[in-house]
């Protein structure tokens, strides 16, 4: 095809997509009216069913299927779609085969996918699985047994294939699944290998900066993304042999600040004013005092004995007070306090606090399985993450089960199933008295 005499596609070959599926798991397509009977009768022979069936034949023109890899087959063979069977081509056409790319999250379909790339003419799945004579019970085990994963070269192909189609941030996504879901013997080294390709479009990005500090926003938003995807998986840079966030305290900083919640909690607050509060905390009653310090304590304790509390009083007796000296002393220190109350009116006492439904995105309808809409991508992680502690004050005006979706919700975002609100200190405050009795 010609535009103005000039070309604008050429095609040397013709690409065949070959499926890669774990037997009995091939696609059948449906609708949901469909007799279930008939689906099942149409679960027949596939592209790699039928390669299977190719290497096993005693036909002598199928012959050379036993000496040829999966991705070879379209070589010599076409695919008829209609009856599908590999026919042996009568004439020459210039044909290759390609295996759709399976993620290692897909560990079986992934070992699969590897031993179809290095061993020629298997008869079956089972016969895949069978190395030196032995039957291993899973692909994963007969790669391992084949040698295969011995040294990082799997990865490295792996990489190498995803880097001439994929993303960055896929790419990114992809190291990340390597290193939880595989065992990589040298991580620094894949790293350094594949640096170029998983930090192009920050390289991109910064294109204009020079020297040293190019390098190190470069460097440091490739480590920080990656890390945002491990922690996916309750994992972190950290925990590999990579270079660290922490190489870069100023930057970490500058991180934190871009989002732009933890930077109204760091800088949103006049800061002579919350010394002024702290400044009289003296003023402070015995019990108001002793509740401050327990507070406190839990909040610069990084593992506090006590990390739940209730503070009960009626009406006047100085919760609110306790409250704004408590959130002052944290915030003078540096430190995020997140106050929320159940109502917008109680949301105005404490120092900057807001309504518990728009902070934790409580749904409106709830019931004992209620979430909040908070992701492990949404902008609130990091605020939660880095608050040291929760207050939510008028707490006996909200419903338990709104409690429970922040609790619910706060364990899987911080990724600490074991304490409740994910380890975070919570103070809750209010008067059961002021609430009327069903």
């Amino acid at each position: 095809m010609r535009i103005l005499t000039y070309k604008i596609q050429g095609k040397t070959h013709a690409v065949t997509t070959l499926t890669v599926h774990l037997e009995g798991s091939q696609m059948v397509v449906f609708q949901p009216n469909d007799d279930p009977d008939r689906v099942l009768g149409r679960a027949g022979s596939t592209m790699l069913t039928s390669f299977f069936e190719l290497c096993a034949s005693p036909e002598p023109e199928n012959e050379i299927a036993k000496t040829m890899l999966y991705q070879e087959i379209p070589k010599e063979f076409s695919w008829d779609a209609k009856a599908k069977v590999w026919v042996r081509r009568k004439k020459y056409q210039a044909a290759i085969g390609r295996l759709i790319h399976v993620s290692p999250m897909d560990r079986e379909r992934f070992y699969l996918r590897l031993l179809l790339c290095h061993r020629k003419g298997p008869t079956s799945f089972e016969n895949l699985r069978t190395v030196d004579g032995v039957v291993h019970p899973t692909f994963q085990a007969a790669a391992m047994h084949s040698g295969f994963l011995e040294n990082d070269q799997e990865w490295i192909a792996c990489m190498s294939e995803a880097s001439a189609f994929r993303m960055p941030y896929q790419l990114r996504q992809l190291f990340a699944t390597l290193l939880v879901y595989s065992q990589v013997s040298d991580v620094r080294g894949l790293w350094n290998q594949f640096y170029d390709e998983l930090a192009r479009d920050f390289a991109y990005k910064y294109r204009n900066l020079e020297g040293q500090t190019k390098d190190d926003m470069i460097t440091f938003h490739t480590l920080k993304s990656l890390n945002d995807l491990l922690q996916i998986s309750g994992q972190a840079v950290a925990g590999f042999d990579l270079p660290q966030l922490s190489d870069y305290p100023t930057l970490v900083l500058d991180s934190l600040l871009e989002n732009n919640l933890i930077r109204r909690e760091l800088e949103g607050y006049d800061h002579s004013v919350l010394q002024d509060v702290d400044d009289h905390t003296d003023e402070l009653n015995e019990g108001q005092r002793a509740i401050y310090d327990l507070v406190l304590g839990a909040v610069h304790n990084p593992q506090p004995i006590e990390n739940l509390f209730f503070i009960d009083g009626p009406g006047g007796t100085g919760k609110s007070t306790l409250l704004k000296h408590i959130l002052a002393s944290v915030r003078v220190s540096g430190k995020i306090a997140i106050a929320v109350a159940s109502s917008g009116i109680a949301a105005l006492l404490p120092m900057g606090g807001r309504t518990a439904h728009s902070t934790f995105k409580i749904p409106l309808k709830l019931d004992e399985k209620s979430v909040c809409s908070i992701h492990k991508q949404s902008k609130l992680k990091p605020l939660f993450q880095e608050a040291s502690l929760i207050i939510w004050d008028e707490a006996p005006m909200t419903h338990r089960h709104a409690f429970e979706a922040v609790d619910r919700s706060l364990r899987d975002v911080l990724n600490n199933d074991e304490d409740p609100f994910g380890g975070k200190p919570v103070v809750l405050s209010g008067d059961f008295r002021q609430i009327l009795q069903r």
